[in-house]
């Protein structure tokens, strides 16, 4: 009992007699304000704990070394043909891929933008044999074969034979050069083989530097360029599809006999799909789509027409073109979008990932080339209690496009550049030991704060009450 009477003594919280204190109506006013105080002040705290924040930090990329970046696009070239349009990937690395087609897809489309065949997979094509130089210079023609059609008589020839192979070519062109005598022999031989009065097919060429309109009525953007017209056009139907026929395999002199052997059953027959003929463009442009997968260093995308065996005028070429969509990495889920709209810095903007979405770029000069250089930012998010492979890498980018007249053929580049700054985004909570810390601060605070209003509250109702009660007496 002793002992208890000496804890007593450090007792904290002495009591008062009940009938030692006195309630007032200001001290009950008091009270009310305190309790509805701390009830606010308790709920703002009891839903900041539990609502998270974030922490955004800068640090240097952390991405693998072997990770590789892919870049998504979608853009459509009104006066590029499907037929030579063809994509380029260089790093600063010296890496170099010419001509990628697994993950390129070609759909042709009109001046309008508009689709009018199915989306197809890029392929490659080895470049065309030719026959060595001077081979046929020892030979003499008997027939004239060196007068090109031309627009008067072009329609005329066409209509008269079932067949008719036409070479569109270009007298600067150097595989035009190479072609020429090949071209000739095999001419020759294939006429004297089907004579005139057979009539089942011809061989002609077309001068495209005399006969502009019609080469570009034809979708002539590469030379030479070989057709084959049946009967007045070169519109088939295979497998009730609508399609045009261009030559592309060797240019070697047995070659294109071989080829005009192969077409001669189908003269005046169904027609029949040869393994040298594609698909040749029937529009002017050429909408290509489709992703890549590049080193994370800075590099370039280029857009521009090549073809192995090929030669093109500068003055033909216009690189106008639509970027319907552009971006780095992967589009996010409904859920990882949701979090980043959450927890990102400064928000998301509608343009947020595509700086360059739905924006068009027209060429004013018919040697225009365009480039787009863009700068990457890498910020990754990491939700609060996710589990490994939940965070999420976002891509955005600025954009800065001109174009200017080049000397070399007219294309469309784009070079990206990453920064080495990553921007870091972690979602975090209040541990519950800050909340308890915080619910008892406001308790006490309030509590001794309204204490000390109602003391000086009552000490001076009290103070004035003696004055008043002095001047009385």
């Amino acid at each position: 009992m002793k002992l208890f009477s000496k804890l007593k003594s450090i007792d904290f919280f002495k009591k008062l007699p009940s009938d030692l204190t006195e309630a007032t109506l200001a001290g009950a006013w008091i009270s009310i304000v305190a309790s509805i105080a701390m009830a606010f002040l308790f709920g703002m705290e009891f839903y900041s704990f539990l609502s998270t924040s974030s922490k955004t930090e800068l640090i240097v990329d952390r991405s693998p070394p072997t990770d590789l970046l892919k870049i998504n696009f979608n853009i459509s070239f009104p006066a590029l043909s499907c037929e030579f349009a063809t994509l380029d990937v260089s790093d600063a690395l010296g890496t170099k891929r010419l001509n990628l087609t697994k993950t390129v897809r070609k759909a042709p489309i009109t001046l309008d933008l508009e689709r009018v065949g199915a989306a197809t997979d890029d392929t490659h094509r080895p470049a065309p044999k030719y026959d060595d130089e001077g081979r046929f210079d020892d030979e003499v023609l008997d027939i004239d074969i060196t007068q090109p059609l031309s627009h008067e008589n072009f329609q005329a020839t066409l209509a008269r034979y079932p067949i008719v192979v036409v070479n569109f070519f270009a007298p600067w062109c150097h595989w035009c050069q190479r072609l020429e005598p090949t071209w000739e022999a095999a001419t020759k031989e294939v006429h004297d083989k089907y004579p005139e009065w057979d009539g089942r097919i011809r061989f002609a060429k077309v001068d495209c530097t005399a006969e502009v309109e019609l080469c570009r009525s034809h979708y002539i953007q590469g030379f030479p360029s070989l057709r084959v017209f049946r009967k007045g056009v070169d519109d088939v139907y295979i497998g009730g599809m609508h399609d045009h026929e261009a030559y592309n395999g060797d240019r070697t002199k047995e070659a294109l006999v071989a080829f005009a052997e192969a077409l001669i059953p189908s003269a005046g027959q169904p027609h029949r799909k040869h393994h040298d003929l594609s698909s040749a463009p029937r529009t002017s442009g050429c909408n290509m789509a489709g992703f890549v997968l590049v080193k994370k260093v800075p590099g370039t995308l280029h857009f521009a027409a090549r073809s192995d065996g090929h030669s093109f005028d500068h003055a033909w070429m216009n690189m106008s073109h639509v970027v319907h969509s552009f971006y780095f990495g992967n589009r996010p889920t409904v859920k990882k979008y949701y979090q980043l709209q959450r927890l990102h810095p400064a928000g998301l903007h509608a343009d947020w990932a595509d700086k360059l979405h739905d924006q068009l770029y027209v060429s004013e000069h018919t040697q225009s080339t365009h480039e787009h250089y863009l700068q990457v930012v890498l910020t990754t998010i990491e939700p609060q209690g996710g589990h490994k492979g939940s965070a999420y890498d976002a891509y955005e980018y600025t954009a800065h496009s001109h174009s200017f007249l080049s000397d070399q053929v007219p294309s469309v580049r784009v070079t990206f550049d990453l920064s080495p700054i990553q921007i870091l985004v972690r979602e975090i909570s209040k541990p519950w030991y800050h909340f308890l810390t915080t619910t008892c601060a406001i308790i006490g605070g309030v509590f001794t704060v309204a204490g000390l209003l109602d003391a000086l509250l009552y000490n001076s109702i009290k103070m004035v009450r003696k004055v008043n009660l002095g001047k009385q007496t």
